[in-house]
């Protein structure tokens, strides 16, 4: 038993006040009267009485002294230790990283997924060791996730603990210790406890903690894992050629078989034996065309998520490009530059004899139809009309420049919004002396302005890509600078790939940049294969912000083929294809992590400590397993019953 203020005696003096009371009460002896004409004399007689007396054995004398002691002992905070409940306060920190959702080895047989295993490991710790705890659930994501803080319901912390999922991306090892640490850093009964399968990435050394720390490693083994390191695909002279490795990280040769698949059907099939810790190239040449391969481990072992790969077909088509020009040699050698194919269609210069309204002759419309028009000043008329306009609908359009009315802007500041075309572009060093003042269309978005005077604005208009210029290249020096070539190659990019694009493959978790359409109204991304699919992972709505959808979003965090679609308000999709793949370090497969047991705890002497074992045993004298259970409130109960059966008494006045 402890006392934790000493303050509360101060309140014993009240015990000597109740005795005086007692010992000062007025005595006064019965007296009989024979006749009320005596009533004077007697009263008279009366007046002197006794101010000290004799203490008697009285029972509302007793309940009051046993009242005052009570609650002199509750308010010096007593109480006692006791064994198996566990730590005032427990934070349970969950590995959830890709590795816990392989299958556990035990007794050399596959037994339950090791996510599994761990969540019955936590229950039976809160019900056994941290029976009295308050309890604090942290898992690892990109960041660190605190599912529960200080709940007192075992019922809702064992739910909490079944919610646990594994995450493929990068966790957050060292961050997630570090917050189990700052959570405790201040308390005196409080425990850190770490459930892992010792496949730990992080370096956990360098974390100081206040509170004791225990690791509970699952009592399993790693088995046998085949994973698809890297996977690709090149265009050759014969076809496509696919690349392939893949890596064996067990104990033992293995036999890998890799079925390749070219937009859902089979193409080819290799196999070869594989050494333990060694990585094997497969090759397969002369693939027909696809848009999504995808390379796929036959068979099944103790780790799914990297037992699939894509690759995206590279696009090499030359985009047909239609210029219309009075003639712009920085515009048109940055076109060329791109790559394209440019054909120039040459427009009559402004008053020019040659001008004529009624001349159509060589404005015939294309008979290839172009993958873009960029027009370099005022649009001809007749582009206005018939054939051409229809034309103009269906194809992406970059417009330069034109006729107007304009702001005199001076060179002022540009301002950049994130958009494909700015990539790489800061515009430092470009004067801009005027901009047209135009109604926006309503498929317009400013993506460069000058003082609140949109500079450039792009979108998309019945599907189309559209970007146009409000300034003429040849009133700036803006084709002087070293940018305008990326500008031109940027903007050609977006606007000939209006079709979407593959994004790549990309870690499970993090974060991608996505050219956003203009006229986008909703997001979303949607799992088309793989692991992804397997699970059903439902489809995940796009991040939002207060301008709209937000171009940086976060991949997935299953492994699998995920659609990033976008919708406008006609319905029209946009389709962007991504791998979600799993952290290959979670893969890496090796003996327990030595650092675990570097996880110390920085006593009140400055000094660091190591952490307590699961198995260490407590010295007799020491409260280190124990808790304190405070007396308070049982004391302060005794004492408000007693109050209660004193008045009683005091209400049956001296016949008790």
């Amino acid at each position: 038993m402890g006392i934790g203020s000493w303050l509360g005696l101060w309140f014993g003096l009240s015990i000597p006040a109740i005795l005086a009371m007692y010992l000062l009460k007025r005595k006064f002896l019965d007296t009989k009267v024979p006749s009320h004409l005596l009533w004077q004399r007697v009263l008279k007689n009366l007046e002197a009485n006794r101010p000290w007396q004799k203490l008697q054995n009285r029972l509302l004398l007793w309940l009051q002294l046993l009242a005052a002691a009570l609650l002199v002992v509750a308010l010096m905070k007593p109480y006692l230790w006791s064994s198996g409940g566990g730590k005032e306060h427990v934070v349970l920190v969950a590995d959830t990283s890709g590795s816990m959702s392989a299958v556990s080895m035990v007794s050399g047989q596959p037994s339950q997924e090791r996510l599994e295993q761990m969540k019955q490991e936590m229950k039976d710790y809160i019900k056994q060791e941290a029976k009295n705890s308050d309890v604090t659930l942290l898992s690892m994501n990109t960041e660190p996730n605190l599912i529960i803080s200080r709940e007192k319901d075992h019922g809702r912390a064992n739910e909490a603990i079944d919610s646990l999922q594994a995450y493929f991306g990068k966790a957050s090892y060292n961050e997630t210790l570090s917050l189990a640490s700052a959570l405790t850093r201040d308390e005196s009964d409080a425990e850190v406890v770490v459930f892992t399968d010792g496949q730990w990435k992080g370096d956990p050394s360098s974390i100081p903690f206040q509170a004791p720390v225990k690791v509970v490693t699952l009592d399993s083994k790693a088995g046998f894992n085949l994973g698809l390191q890297q996977f690709g695909v090149k265009d050759e002279s014969g076809g496509k050629t696919a690349v392939a490795v893949v890596k064996n990280s067990s104990k033992a040769a293995k036999q890998a078989e890799v079925n390749l698949y070219g937009d859902g059907k089979l193409l080819t099939t290799s196999s070869a034996e594989i050494k333990p810790g060694a990585s094997l190239t497969l090759t397969f040449r002369d693939l027909p065309a696809a848009e999504v391969y995808r390379a796929e481990l036959e068979g099944s072992d103790d780790y799914q998520a990297d037992n699939e790969a894509y690759a995206f077909s590279q696009h090499n088509e030359t985009p047909r490009i239609l210029l219309m020009t009075q003639g712009n040699l920085f515009l048109e050698k940055g076109l060329q530059l791109t790559g394209a194919e440019v054909v120039k269609m040459a427009l009559p210069q402004e008053g020019g004899t040659d001008a004529n309204p009624g001349d159509t002759s060589g404005t015939a419309v294309p008979e290839n139809q172009p993958d873009l028009i960029v027009i370099d000043g005022a649009a001809p008329a007749f582009t206005a009309q018939g054939e051409w306009k229809k034309l103009l609908d269906r194809t992406p359009v970059w417009t330069l420049g034109g006729d107007g009315n304009k702001v005199n802007v001076n060179g002022g500041q540009l301002r950049l919004a994130n958009h494909p075309v700015n990539r790489y572009a800061s515009y430092n060093g470009v004067y801009i002396g005027s901009v047209l003042d135009r109604k926006l269309p309503d498929w317009a978005e400013p993506i460069v302005s000058i003082e609140n005077h949109p500079a450039i604005i792009a979108g998309t208009e019945k599907g189309e890509q559209r970007l146009t210029f409000l300034f003429n290249l040849q009133e700036t020096d803006f084709p002087l600078s070293a940018e305008f070539p990326i500008v031109v190659h940027e903007a050609v990019s977006w606007l000939t790939e209006s079709g979407g694009k593959s994004l790549g493959r990309l870690t499970a978790g993090t974060r991608v940049e996505i050219p956003i359409a203009a006229d986008t109204v909703s997001a979303q991304w949607v799992a088309k294969e793989g692991m992804a699919r397997e699970m059903k992972v439902q489809n995940l709505e796009a991040e939002t912000g207060d301008k709209g959808i937000n171009a940086l979003q976060q991949v997935p965090s299953v492994p699998g083929l995920y659609a990033f679609e976008q919708k406008n308000s006609a319905g029209k999709k946009l389709e962007y294809l991504a791998e979600s793949a799993a952290d290959p370090y979670e893969a890496q497969w090796g003996e327990t992590n030595a650092k675990l047991a570097a996880i110390g705890q920085i006593a009140k002497d400055g000094k660091e400590t190591p952490p307590t074992a699961v198995s260490d045993s407590v010295p007799a004298k020491s409260h280190s397993d124990e808790r304190q259970v405070s007396l308070i409130t049982l004391l302060a109960s005794l004492a408000l019953l007693i109050i209660l059966v004193e008045w009683g008494v005091y209400q049956r006045g001296r016949s008790i």
